[in-house]
């Protein structure tokens, strides 16, 4: 292929899932050091800070399709379309009708993009110029940079790492989070039970009184200090999970983010972040914070930490994972609703920090790079 002039990746999912293109956009500067190359999405301020700063991003261009009324989305559209974008890249996991009509009207002259394994009527044979098949056993990461490889035939020679810039002042926020609230030399485990609510995916969260009794078994050493991650709509969960816990406020506190970029700038302070599948297991992962995830309905090969150590923490039930990438959300068949979740145990998963805190402290004790870990327990 004749390296572009400009290139587009269109990414319309949620933060998490831009992130998740970042290294594509690495890819593509190491593919093309002279292209320009431009970034869409659609799903607010969140899914534009994940590319803030990035020096491969010419432009992160921004339009509410869901919001906007028709003729507002075609005519901006029809904007995108003077660009004359050489190529363009629909990225992970946008499989509706929709997000390719959007792919063809702006009207790259290469428009990359997948045939997913779940068919929901996305005509990309005929909104595509060229196709990759998803593989369900990789992670999006993985796929995204197969749009390159396999898709135009480009070597990539290694998987980029997740990318996200952050500021001197937001790092300083952070470095005043941990002096203000004592955090400073303590071992500190962040936790988010919360998770995005599009579709019905809120259905991946792990139960509050499982959070509540997971955060008594952490604080039982005294050394430890646990902050709750997590935005403005999730301050009812969190302030059941400390009512449940019943712990001292200096054991269980809020992380005072006032953004995604300030929650990734506390996250990289601190020791171990355990979460379920969610914006924040990306946020962690771009700045090498360890991680225990519990996953149960959502592909646990798919949305894994990238790039860092961590333990997954499953069931592994036959009917599991039970949500693929489609226009349907999360659709339990299990006799035992959500067993999947249900049966994770608090000890369980103390068990999995524990672990990979000692791993952890034994790399940093010998000197040795930690590596990522993709150990399922």
């Amino acid at each position: 292929m004749i390296p572009p002039q400009q290139a587009l990746v269109i990414s319309l999912g949620g933060a998490g899932d831009g992130l998740m293109a970042t290294p594509l956009l690495r890819a593509l500067r190491s593919a093309w050091p002279a292209a320009a190359v431009d970034v869409l999405v659609m799903q607010g301020q969140p899914a534009r800070d994940v590319f803030a700063g990035n020096p491969v991003v010419r432009e992160c261009l921004h339009h509410d399709f869901m919001g906007a009324t028709m003729l507002a989305s075609l005519t901006y559209c029809r904007t995108l379309r003077r660009r004359r974008y050489d190529v363009s890249f629909t990225v992970m996991p946008q499989n509706r009708l929709e997000y390719n009509v959007i792919t063809r009207l702006i009207g790259a002259r290469r428009r990359v993009g997948f045939d997913f394994s779940l068919r929901c009527g996305a005509l990309a044979s005929l909104l595509l110029t060229d196709r990759v098949p998803e593989d369900t056993q990789a992670h999006l990461i993985e796929n995204n940079l197969r749009l390159l490889r396999e898709g135009l035939g480009i070597g990539i020679a290694a998987a980029p790492p997740l990318e996200l810039h952050l500021t001197p002042a937001q790092l300083e926020f952070a470095k005043h989070v941990f002096a203000q609230q004592g955090l400073d030399g303590r071992r500190v485990i962040g936790l988010h039970p919360g998770t995005g609510t599009t579709k019905n995916l809120a259905l991946r969260r792990w139960a509050p009184e499982s959070w509540a009794e997971l955060a008594r078994l952490l604080a039982a050493d005294p050394n430890v200090r646990l902050l709750l991650f997590g935005g403005p709509d999730e301050a009812p969960l969190r302030e059941t999970i400390r009512r449940l816990a019943r712990l001292m406020p200096e054991q269980l506190m809020d992380a005072p983010a006032r953004s995604i970029l300030d929650a990734a700038a506390i996250l990289k302070r601190v020791d171990c972040l355990v979460c379920c599948d969610t914006l924040l297991t990306h946020l962690g992962a771009a700045v090498g914070t360890p991680e225990v995830v519990i996953m149960g309905p959502t592909p646990h090969t798919s949305v894994y930490p990238f790039g860092v150590p961590h333990r997954i923490v499953r069931l592994g039930l036959p009917c599991s994972p039970c949500y693929g990438y489609s226009r349907h959300g999360i659709r339990c068949t299990n006799p035992q609703r959500f067993a999947c979740l249900t049966g994770i145990t608090p000890a369980r998963v103390q068990s999995a920090v524990r672990s990979l805190l000692v791993e952890q402290a034994g790399a940093k004790q010998n000197g040795i790079s930690p590596t990522p870990d993709r150990a399922h327990l």
